[in-house]
C-alpha cells in the first residue's frame, strides 16, 4: 500500500471551508482512484492539519494523478486550498510504504 502525508497549516477561521474543499476534492479522487484518507487537526496547534491517504497501489496512483491534476475542478479547488492556508512553503509532503504486520508475520 501506497501512503503520502501532507501537513500544512490553516489561517484561523477557514476549518469549514478547509472542510469543503476536503468533500469536493475526494468526491474528484473517489472517480479515479481506490483510496482512503484522514484528515487530523492538531490538539496542541488549531492551526496545524495533517492528511493521510492510502492508495492500493503506487504505480496506479502516478498513472492516474496526472488525470486527476488535468481536471477543471480539481485546479479550481486547488486555488481555493491556497486561499485557506497559511503559506505555500510550510506544505510538507512525504510518501510511505505501509507495512503491514499482520500480511507480514
Amino acid at each position: 500500500m501506497f501512503v503520502k502525508i501532507y501537513s500544512y497549516h490553516l489561517k484561523s477561521g477557514k476549518e469549514q471551508e478547509y472542510l469543503k474543499i476536503q468533500q469536493e476534492t475526494d468526491r474528484i479522487y473517489s472517480r479515479f482512484l481506490d483510496k482512503k484518507t484522514l484528515h487530523l487537526q492538531s490538539k496542541s496547534d488549531k492551526t496545524k492539519w495533517l492528511e493521510i491517504h492510502t492508495y492500493n497501489n503506487e504505480n496506479v496512483f502516478n498513472e492516474t494523478i496526472q488525470i486527476i491534476d488535468q481536471q477543471t475542478e480539481i485546479q479550481v479547488l486547488y486555488k481555493r486550498f491556497l486561499e485557506v492556508i497559511t503559506s505555500l512553503e510550510e506544505i510538507s509532503e512525504e510518501n510511505y510504504h505501509l507495512i503491514d504486520l499482520k500480511a507480514n508475520p
